[in-house]
């Protein structure tokens, strides 16, 4: 059975924003993320982890391309994350300079896991095993 979930209100304007669990050291957290099938990885602000205590600073540096063509840094980590009722293990990027007000879904580790359905006219998406 697919998990359902509604539109949320994202600056005066219905988006496909969920939350989801990370756990991050010893602890869950949950983060409101808006999907983004354009994005390579799952990327949370930096200050996220500032906030936890967590060394972001100690994953794989990556540089990654965004919306307006530069390159921002991206430290890379494997976390556990939870979608509905599913927990797994999926890379998870922190960045200081993530220029967008919210955090991003991205595709490793999440679309080839789940069956994702972007259901514009009705304003939900799904995620089905």
């Amino acid at each position: 059975m697919p998990e359902i979930y509604y539109y949320k209100l994202l600056r005066g304007r219905l988006a496909p924003l969920i939350t989801i669990g990370v756990k991050i050291g010893d602890m869950w957290y949950p983060m409101e993320v808006y999907v983004d099938s354009g994005a390579a990885y799952t990327l949370l602000h930096a200050q996220i982890a500032e906030g936890v205590k967590f060394d972001y600073r100690s994953g794989k540096c990556t540089y990654l391309q965004v919306g307006d063509g530069s390159f921002i840094p991206v430290y890379l980590h494997d976390l556990q994350i939870q979608i509905g009722a599913e927990q797994f293990t999926a890379t998870v990027g922190f960045s200081e300079k993530l220029g967008v007000g919210f955090n991003l879904l991205g595709r490793t580790g999440i679309f080839d896991r789940f069956k994702i359905c972007f259901q514009e006219s009705q304003r939900i998406l799904t995620f089905e095993l």
